[in-house]
């Protein structure tokens, strides 16, 4: 896996990597010191002609692989032909992809689509809309819960102490209730239920976010009783259920959206990342009667809804349409499950869980030394795995949901083959 795959190119990883230190801030974090010339499907090759089977899919945004021909196709053809317009013209791929996710999101009455740049321009978009649409200030988010970088999204996201540390004072009115992480509903509604009497009247407040799957937080399927409770709670006190789909959208629960997954619909709901293959892109998806509610330029985007991006997006959700790949992630789900909770039976000690809704798969293990060492070998031995939760000791796996299934096993068996080498240690 780890052997030469293609004519060295110059330089070589070490001289972009001391490039890459001088040149950019050091504020952005990188996983991997993997550096990146070429990727195609779920493979990714590095400067040294190494290549890598990619299960972290450039965090969930790669949903059709690297490069997938189609999508590199529908890139050029619009670059040939139209680039940007803003708010000046009406372009037809973004009125195009509206009603592709219109039609992707049948749970909504009269969907209408807002386009911006990325998640967290979503999630803070969404708060905003909250506000104009209910008057009212308030909005609860959950524990561990990763909303994005923006001050706005910060505010919500507690994840890890580090992304808040620094950045005080945040958002007012953020109120913080826990996540169903235990698979307790009526334990965690009722917390919730205290926190809406004691700290957070209804009355004041005007949105519930949520990550029907969380990521970041822990890759956690919450019960469905739970997701349900959130929905009658905001119906009872006027409060809207805001979905956040910006990691577990797009596919990667075996539905286009896990809201149908569930079988529980938001008000408003977000996504980004796998929309559009890589291109930046996000956006929100609510009901005409409350997008009718922010007024015409109440909000904007100077590059939301690019022709580019919205012709990547487009021919991504042919992809996903025409490969079957929300079937596939499905039967790729409860493949992988099956063969990871038989590996869990081998290394009790090592594996402490293991969880997951179609191809997004936590592995959760006993600490963050021994999940660091076991994605440290998957690396050397070819296989890209991402860390999360709030200790770390979260295995994510998020392979593209065009993987084959060689490609799967191919992984697993590399991820079997380090949990084998770190349980000898």
């Amino acid at each position: 896996m780890s052997a030469l795959a293609f004519p060295i190119p110059e330089p070589s990883s070490a001289d972009w990597l001391a490039r890459d230190e001088a040149a950019l801030a050091g504020v952005l974090p990188r996983i991997t010191d993997v550096v990146a010339v070429r990727g195609e499907g779920s493979w990714l090759f590095d400067a040294d002609g190494r290549r890598y089977l990619d299960f972290g899919a450039g965090i969930a945004v790669n949903n059709t692989g690297h490069c997938h021909p189609k999508v590199v196709a529908a890139i050029a053809e619009q670059a040939a032909m139209l680039i940007h317009t803003s708010v000046v013209a009406h372009p037809t791929r973004m009125i195009e992809l509206a009603e592709r996710l219109g039609a992707l999101s049948p749970f909504i009455d009269h969907p209408q689509v807002f386009f911006c740049n990325s998640g967290a321009e979503a999630v803070d978009g969404a708060l905003k809309l909250a506000r104009k649409a209910t008057g009212r200030p308030g909005v609860i988010a959950f524990r561990r819960a990763f909303h994005g970088r923006t001050l706005g999204a910060t505010s919500l996201t507690t994840a890890k102490g580090r992304y808040r540390e620094g950045y005080e004072p945040l958002l007012a009115s953020v109120h913080i209730a826990p996540y169903c992480t235990d698979g307790d509903a009526e334990a965690a509604l009722a917390d919730l239920d205290e926190l809406l009497a004691l700290q957070a009247p209804a009355g004041s407040i005007g949105a519930m976010i949520v990550e029907p799957v969380l990521g970041e937080g822990g890759y956690i399927v919450p019960p469905l009783a739970w997701l349900e409770g959130l929905r009658e709670r905001c119906d009872r006190s006027g409060v809207l259920l805001v979905f956040d789909e910006v990691q577990c959208g797009m596919g990667r629960t075996g539905r286009p959206f896990a809201a149908e997954t569930f079988g529980v619909a938001p008000d408003i709901l977000l996504f980004a990342k796998g929309v559009a293959s890589g291109l930046p892109l996000g956006g929100i998806i609510a009901g005409r009667a409350l997008m009718e509610r922010w007024p015409t330029g109440a909000h904007g985007s100077t590059f939301g809804g690019n022709p580019v991006s919205c012709a990547a997006a487009l021919a991504t959700l042919d992809v996903l349409e025409e490969e079957g790949c929300y079937g596939r992630a499905r039967v790729l789900g409860e493949r992988s499950l099956l063969r990871l909770r038989a590996l869990a039976d081998t290394h009790p000690d090592l594996i402490l869980d293991v969880r997951g809704a179609g191809l997004m798969i936590g592995v959760e293990l006993a600490g963050k030394e021994a999940a660091e060492a076991i994605q440290a070998r998957c690396l050397e031995d070819g296989l890209i795995v991402l860390l999360c939760g709030p200790g770390e000791n979260i295995l994510r796996l998020i392979p593209p949901l065009t993987v084959t299934d060689a490609e799967l096993d191919l992984g697993i068996s590399i991820l079997a083959g380090a949990l084998r080498l770190v349980s000898s240690v």
